[in-house]
């Protein structure tokens, strides 16, 4: 007796199963609510805008002094250009954050009803409005220190008025408010030259959005100190005699160099009214009267730009030569 023949059974591909299922969510009914694709689009356009803003601050080609020896305005141009930029980028992705919270809650329920979006925008134009009411930006002062090799090593924020409220301790908002502020301070000393600098700016940060610039730099808004610069360079500066020979009598290195080159005795023969009796201390310290600077001026040489003649004659008696 023969056996039955085996039946001829279809067994369906991984592309028919593809193709049904594709089909299934296709014809099936369309749930109810607003659509959502605007909330991906809208990420994905704060990234790009992001992106843009912040390598746009990188990239800045107008870190220069024009004829008149003032910041080229291109430069403020160009960075105004990417800080709207990054807040255009922080307000849509606000936006969609806010959007994205609210089709979630929305379905939660069947009937993905449309009052979470319409608490959601109440939520922002009522948060909008007190902030028109309370002042949307805030001011504080930057404290850094940064140098060429390692990059900013210090960069803290603190009140400006001892009255206003301390700035946030938020991770993210020291992120975004630093990468905003660092890419102008990094391009603005390149035209300094120097390998290390510290100093104090004042910083406006927007609140709600984090979107922040720094306040009057390249004319005088900032505070930049040079680390070279040395306890006794200070006391020249201000022709506190006494200081100087309490210094000099402690072993400060007379002959110490700033990141200009210069040297105390160079520092205190720039100064228009130079002291003859603070430059016979440092003569007699031992301060080298011929030491150049990296713009090779000498002691004398400012001296005589200066035209200050009684300090002229002291140099050359100690050996000054032009």
């Amino acid at each position: 007796m023969e056996p039955d023949p085996v039946p001829n059974l279809y067994l369906p591909s991984a592309r028919h199963c593809t193709l049904l299922f594709e089909s299934t969510v296709h014809y099936s009914p369309k749930r109810p609510g607003l659509p959502t694709a605007w909330i991906a689009i809208s990420f994905e356009a704060a990234l790009v805008l992001l992106i843009a803003g912040f390598v746009l601050l990188s990239l800045n080609p107008f870190w220069h002094l024009d004829q008149a020896g003032f910041l080229d305005f291109r430069a403020h141009w160009w960075n105004g250009m990417g800080a709207a930029l990054i807040g255009a980028g922080l307000a849509v992705g606000t936006v969609a954050a806010i959007g994205l919270f609210a089709a979630l809650v929305s379905r939660c329920f069947p009937s993905r009803p449309l009052w979470p979006y319409l608490l959601a925008a109440a939520a922002v134009v009522g948060y909008a409005a007190w902030l028109g009411l309370n002042g949307t930006t805030r001011t504080y002062d930057a404290r850094f220190e940064w140098d060429s090799a390692d990059g900013f090593k210090v960069f803290r924020l603190q009140t400006a008025d001892p009255r206003s409220s301390p700035p946030p301790e938020n991770p993210a908002w020291l992120f975004l408010v630093a990468n905003q502020v660092q890419p102008v301070l990094r391009g603005y000393f390149g035209m300094i030259d120097w390998q290390r600098i510290n100093g104090d700016i004042s910083v406006t940060v927007v609140r709600g959005v984090p979107i922040a610039w720094p306040l009057g730099l390249g004319g005088e808004g900032e505070t930049i100190e040079d680390p070279d610069e040395t306890a006794l360079m200070q006391a020249i500066d201000k022709s506190d005699l006494n200081t100087v020979k309490q210094l000099i009598t402690s072993g400060t290195d007379i002959n110490a160099r700033d990141q200009d080159g210069q040297t105390a005795l160079i520092r205190a023969c720039r100064n228009p009214n130079a002291n003859p009796p603070l430059i016979k201390v440092l003569l007699g310290a031992g301060a080298d009267v011929n030491a150049r600077s990296r713009n090779d001026y000498t002691a004398l040489g400012w001296a005589t730009a200066r035209g200050n003649n009684p300090v002229i004659q002291l140099l050359r008696q100690a050996g000054a030569k032009p």
